[in-house]
C-alpha cells in the first residue's frame, strides 16, 4: 500500500473510531466500534490498489452513515445503562505468584 493511501486508510479508521464514540446508546456505541475493528483487520492484508480504493470508498460512505445515526440518535437520547455509570472500572488487586 503506498504511504499516502495508507495515511488515508488510517485517517479514515480513526475519524470512524471518533464519531462512533458520539453515539448517545452504549450498545450502538460498543457495536460501531467493535464493527469496525474487526472490519479493518479483515482486511489489513489487502494489497490490491483498486480493492482498496473500494473499501476505502465504502468505509467513507459508512462514516458518513455513522454521522447521521449519531445526529439522529442525539435527537431521541435515554437515560445512560447502569455500565455506563461507573465511574472506574475495579482495579485488580496484586498478583498472587504461584
Amino acid at each position: 500500500m503506498a504511504a499516502s493511501s495508507r495515511a488515508q486508510v488510517l485517517d479514515l479508521y480513526r475519524a470512524m473510531l471518533r464519531e462512533s464514540k458520539h453515539f448517545s446508546a452504549y450498545n450502538y456505541r460498543t457495536y460501531a466500534v467493535r464493527r469496525i475493528r474487526d472490519a479493518f483487520r479483515e482486511n489489513q492484508n489487502v494489497k490490491d490498489p483498486v480493492e482498496i480504493q473500494t473499501l476505502v470508498n465504502k468505509a467513507k460512505r459508512d462514516l458518513e452513515i455513522i454521522r447521521r445515526q449519531v445526529h439522529i440518535g442525539q435527537l431521541y437520547s435515554t437515560d445512560k445503562l447502569n455500565i455506563e455509570n461507573q465511574e472506574k472500572p475495579r482495579e485488580r488487586g496484586p498478583a498472587i505468584p504461584e
